[in-house]
């Protein structure tokens, strides 16, 4: 099977399964996810491991994991936000830890395993603010989320690939071009004019706005991916998706992207209510 339509198929089997995940019930959309944080966090795991640092794998992941299961509850309102509090004493658990392993390397293996549920966990955990926007789960605005990130990603995929010429960032990635970026900032934009038509919600203006943040972002979502991978020279953070290579490769733009769009919800609401 060519690169093409390897790529194709595993990226419909990926649309669908993210789809009828956030379609069919909250705790569809929790698990599905949930699924995505802990193998992006596997992931992150093995690229450390690339390095002579001994992160807290376990500590790690039980921070993340955590973390993103508990503000799921807090923002559907079925838990108090103090549970959250729970996070300090895990991460001084991880200072305290290290006191005991009789390694050369503390600091890095305590930022290292900081880093892990960071980087992976809590940008999703954003995701759940979009959910529950409203107070109760509505997966619209998420859906419609998405659609942008997609639009960007394929937008610059295809406009890169056929009229790529100028380097976007040579240093980290010698394949991105201006071209497509812009490329997947025009489609992104027009994504977004097209889903404010079915938002009644939101005005046009917002919606531009949004797309705007998850282009940029988006786009320096990708960017840092590829430092990271570069740091420990490897070419993909994993294998899990045919012709697209690790979850956190996938999903590179939501990571910079949900924080930023839930921060201009809150603005708004700040200024406007």
């Amino acid at each position: 099977m060519s690169n093409f339509w390897q790529r194709t198929l595993t990226g419909v089997i990926f649309v669908v399964a993210i789809i009828g995940g956030m379609w069919w019930h909250a705790y569809s959309y929790l698990l599905i996810f949930f699924t995505v944080v802990l193998l992006g966090m596997l992931e992150f795991v093995e690229m450390v491991k690339a390095r002579p640092v001994s992160a807290q794998i376990g500590w790690a992941l039980v921070l993340g994991i955590f973390w993103y299961v508990t503000s799921f509850f807090v923002l559907s309102g079925d838990i108090s936000a103090r549970w959250l509090m729970f996070v300090v004493p895990m991460i001084m658990g991880v200072f305290m830890t290290e006191l005991f392993r009789n390694s050369n390397t503390p600091l890095l293996n305590i930022a290292c395993t900081l880093i892990i549920p960071f980087y992976v966990a809590l940008p999703f955990s954003f995701l759940h603010f979009l959910v529950f926007k409203s107070g109760v789960y509505d997966y619209g605005l998420l859906l419609g989320f998405f659609l942008l990130i997609w639009a960007n990603d394929s937008g610059a995929y295809l406009v890169g690939v056929n009229f790529g010429k100028h380097k976007l960032f040579p240093r980290i990635s010698p394949n991105k071009s201006w071209e497509g970026a812009i490329g997947g900032f025009v489609f992104t934009l027009i994504i977004a004019f097209i889903l404010s038509h079915f938002d009644s919600d939101l005005m046009v203006i917002h919606w531009l706005i949004i797309g705007v943040i998850v282009a940029i972002m988006g786009t320096f979502g990708d960017l840092v991916e590829s430092m990271l991978k570069r740091s420990v020279n490897v070419k993909d953070s994993g294998s899990l998706l045919p012709g697209h290579g690790g979850v956190l490769d996938r999903f590179d733009a939501v990571i910079f992207a949900a924080p930023l769009v839930c921060g201009y919800f809150i603005l708004i609401r700040f200024l406007f209510n």
